[in-house]
């Protein structure tokens, strides 16, 4: 078998088949799950935000609340028991921020000021890039410079819980990897220029439990998607990178399940769920892009295989795709929105919204939001024709993923936070059909 085509016979692997099927069959949160958004892009990474009426058009004075943050980055914000997390970089004063404002009305609860060097990096990066990953335990986030990957864990109330060190970081445009929980491991993605690995610390203390060493080519920013049934079957973790393509770990051990080398490129997006398949993208800043939906082996031993894969003229670069249901949208890096049948990959509808993008899509309601780095939040509807409903500028630039908790939305922009609330529920005529 060659190497990039590699699986765990055995029972392992039987279970670790199991978890992916349970899965990938409830991708979303439960209703009434209590904390949907404490990762980024909410539960599995899907951006399933929930069946609330959110305006397609708004103005300052119906912001639920804006609160100025201590510095500028592009953190995504997270959200935990009424608690909104974010990170921020004072780039001339040298200070990293991880901060939490009250969701009902954006009060400031706690900061906690990182000091350290502040290096060069690409200008659609920042030194606060990576988003805040939350559990029961604590807040974690990681920052590199060329001297040190660090990874900070905080309680809720804001009090210092550990701190770890995993060693130099080389990329030509700088840091911004996000964390992902696994059960009561914090999964920290370090795939870069430099000796690359996927590290598991656990969450009570940070000690490193286990360590799976990789081979290095571009530096990647793919956050983990972490696929738990619950029970007693093996939490699995999928990753993706320039080298390794596709890979599936068993959470638990950091024993590599399966894996597909199918990436020419950087990867900067991160894996999602389509049904059966697994579909991640690569690129770079030229267009060269590729995406690839791969298919899981059927049976514990087999080989995963590539379903199809899409081309430059539709696969994004930076945005993370969406799926709903049968379709996936890919949103492109220059504003250009493709909707392709999960299942095949056949082009459904193609259109351009303008402006250019590094947040990732969500859905929300019959709709599709995303962010322009310009500011602008664009809204269209989800289904078999394209149609966009409504803009609303922020007023500020913005490479962050919304978070949405019920009937409000929290965008981030380059220095603030700022929530939306929805819209009341249509009012019943007389004969008790919603208008």
């Amino acid at each position: 078998m060659p190497d990039s085509l590699r699986a765990v016979p055995g029972r392992l692997g039987g279970r670790i088949l199991l978890t992916f099927a349970a899965v990938a069959a409830t991708a979303t949160a439960a209703p009434g799950e209590p904390n949907p958004w404490s990762r980024w892009r909410g539960v599995n990474g899907a951006g399933q935000g929930g069946g609330a009426r959110f305006p397609v058009e708004w103005s300052d004075a119906d912001w639920a609340w804006q609160a100025a943050l201590p510095g500028a980055g592009n953190a995504s914000p997270v959200v935990w028991e009424g608690h909104v997390y974010t990170a921020s970089a004072d780039e001339a004063a040298g200070r990293r921020f991880v901060t939490a404002h009250a969701l009902a009305d954006g009060k400031l609860l706690w900061t906690r000021e990182l000091p350290g060097p502040i290096e060069r990096h690409h200008a659609q990066n920042s030194s606060a890039s990576g988003s805040v990953a939350v559990d029961p335990r604590g807040v974690y986030w990681l920052w590199g410079t060329s001297d040190g990957v660090r990874v900070e864990s905080f309680s809720h109330d804001g009090q210092p819980r550990w701190h770890v060190d995993l060693g130099p970081f080389a990329g030509e445009h700088g840091f911004g990897a996000t964390p992902a929980v696994c059960r009561d491991l914090l999964i920290v993605p370090d795939d870069q220029d430099g000796a690359s690995a996927v590290v598991a610390l656990d969450t009570a203390t940070g000690r490193e439990r286990w360590r799976l060493a990789r081979e290095s080519a571009k530096a990647g920013y793919s956050t983990p998607l972490v696929l738990d049934s619950g029970g007693g079957e093996s939490p699995l973790v999928l990753i993706t990178s320039m080298a390794h393509g596709v890979t599936a770990i068993d959470g638990l051990t950091g024993r590599v399940i399966w894996e597909r080398e199918c990436f020419p490129k950087r990867t900067v997006s991160s894996p999602i769920l389509a049904g059966p398949l697994v579909i991640g993208t690569s690129g770079d800043g030229g267009g060269d892009n590729l995406l690839a939906a791969v298919r899981p082996p059927a049976t514990a031993g087999g080989d995963p295989e590539v379903a199809y894969t899409l081309d430059r003229s539709i696969a994004p670069y930076v945005p993370t795709p969406l799926c709903v249901g049968e379709f996936v949208y890919l949103w492109g890096d220059r504003g250009v929105v493709t909707c392709v049948r999960a299942a095949t990959g056949e082009t459904v509808w193609r259109g351009r919204v303008g402006g250019t993008y590094s947040a990732s899509p969500i859905a929300v309601g019959d709709t599709i939001r995303n962010v322009s780095a310009d500011g602008e939040a664009v809204t269209i509807r989800a289904g078999d024709a394209f149609e966009v409903l409504g803009r609303a500028p922020l007023g500020e630039t913005c490479r962050a993923t919304p978070a949405i908790i019920g009937e409000r939305m929290v965008f981030r922009t380059a220095g603030r936070l700022l929530a939306l609330d929805a819209e009341d529920p249509p009012a019943a005529t007389s004969t008790g059909a919603a208008r």
